[in-house]
């Protein structure tokens, strides 16, 4: 039982660690430009490893 209140803790405490880090240190224009488009290209790899699937398996 105090296991699970243990990593209760500490799953809350990393979320309202992160959000605070977050209203302390926002994130500027710049870093999330870069983080849009290394996400836009990880979902283009994603895409065409699908078509690809598709089209062997077709």
């Amino acid at each position: 039982m105090s296991h699970m209140g243990f990593f209760k803790g500490m799953a809350a405490g990393m979320i309202i660690g992160a959000a605070a880090t977050m209203l302390v240190d926002p994130i500027s224009d710049r870093q999330r430009h870069r983080l849009m488009k290394k996400t836009e290209g990880v979902f283009r790899s994603i895409g065409g490893m699908i078509d690809t699937a598709v089209g062997i398996f077709s």
